[in-house]
């Protein structure tokens, strides 16, 4: 299903970690000579929220100026995904759409350095009594960041809990206003 497996994201992201002493996505894109700006997209639920764009070998990620914080924050980590992987070949299909493998593979890359050394994580989700949602809102994401960081420590070898559900492609498609859909409101 992936172009891209598990291990080979989980291995770049670790060597961009490693190399610029960083999991912040916004400092890596200034150590990567990545540019950041703010973009007016709107902020009707269909709006788009960020893209990435690399013209002449420059690349940039724009980002919408209304999205609050916390999903700046990870919506950087996914469009940083498409410089680091697709860099060459990224046509966007469908932002945060399962059904594109693009999509599916940086949403693998920003679970993966967003949350950070699987061990870790995973002794406190073992000794965590609540459910995957509240060890998410711990967290300030989405349960369906947490799920495809899940599904990387699954293909470690960690005993995992299974999901409740599988992450609903579009979750950061909809209304990203609402900080509730990080836990955070």
């Amino acid at each position: 299903m992936l172009g891209i497996s598990c291990s080979e994201i989980r291995k770049k992201v670790r060597r961009l970690v490693s190399r610029y002493k960083t999991s912040d996505p916004s400092e890596l894109c200034r150590c990567m000579d990545i540019i950041l700006c703010e973009a007016d997209f709107g902020n009707s639920e269909t709006a788009i929220k960020a893209m990435t764009m690399t013209v002449s070998r420059v690349s940039c990620i724009q980002y919408s100026r209304t999205l609050p914080d916390v999903v700046r924050h990870f919506i950087i980590a996914h469009e940083l995904g498409h410089a680091v992987l697709h860099r060459r070949n990224h046509i966007d299909t469908g932002f945060f759409d399962d059904v594109s493998v693009t999509e599916r593979e940086a949403n693998l890359f920003a679970a993966e350095l967003l949350f950070g050394e699987s061990r870790e994580l995973y002794e406190k989700m073992k000794n965590s009594e609540g459910s995957l949602f509240q060890f998410a809102a711990e967290y300030k994401v989405p349960y369906e960041l947490l799920a495809y960081k899940i599904e990387i420590m699954k293909d470690e070898g960690y005993d995992v809990p299974e999901l409740p559900y599988r992450p609903d492609s579009r979750f950061l498609g909809g209304n990203l206003w609402n900080e509730k859909c990080c836990n955070c409101g």
